[in-house]
């Protein structure tokens, strides 16, 4: 191949040395033979360039149609492949990840023992407060018990011996400081039932 190329340069360079050295007129008849070599000259200067570009594109065009019948004849392999792929590239993002989530982790770890002490103190808070407000109430009642019971005692006595007092208002007495009475004994029940499922909650 490279012997060929020598010798149509050599020939090409005979011709054009011909005809510069020839007359004018024959240079005039032979404008288009100086065309013709011209062009010549350019193929044979051009073929090896022409010819890599060709073989680059037709070895370009015989890898595709190989990676094609692969594909069609080993289709498993393809997606194994396709899969390996994906796994590599799954696990560069998770180890470009693991600085961040070690860093998040860090910083939950660290605010645990906060987080657990305000859970804590906001569940207990409602407990206590409820419990506050029972005992609250269950000394008022007490209270206002007392106070009813005594001035019904009071009362009652005033009444008896007292010197207006009359038959139908001492009857009048005595029932209304039984009903008294009652009442309290009711309340104080109450009380007592009340209590013990106050300290179980």
């Amino acid at each position: 191949m490279r012997g060929h190329r020598q010798v149509s340069i050599r020939l090409f360079a005979a011709i054009l040395f011909i005809c510069v050295l020839s007359s004018k007129g024959i240079l005039i008849l032979n404008e288009e033979t100086i065309v013709a070599c011209c062009f010549i000259g350019f193929i044979l200067f051009s073929q090896r360039s022409l010819g890599n570009i060709f073989k680059a594109i037709l070895d370009g065009r015989r890898a595709a149609i190989q990676r094609e019948l692969q594909q069609l004849l080993n289709p498993n392999e393809v997606v194994f492949m396709e899969s390996n792929k994906q796994q590599n590239n799954l696990r560069v993002s998770l180890r470009s990840m693991e600085p961040e989530i070690v860093e998040s982790l860090l910083g939950i770890a660290r605010c645990a023992p906060k987080c657990q002490k305000t859970v804590q103190a906001v569940l207990c808070r409602n407990p206590n407060v409820e419990l506050a407000t029972l005992q609250n109430a269950i000394s008022a009642r007490r209270t206002r018990l007392r106070d009813d019971l005594v001035t019904g005692f009071h009362f009652s006595v005033t009444e008896r011996f007292c010197p207006p007092c009359t038959t139908d208002t001492t009857k009048q007495c005595d029932t209304a400081i039984v009903k008294l009475i009652r009442e309290g004994i009711k309340k104080v029940s109450r009380m007592g039932e009340e209590q013990p499922g106050a300290r179980l909650t």
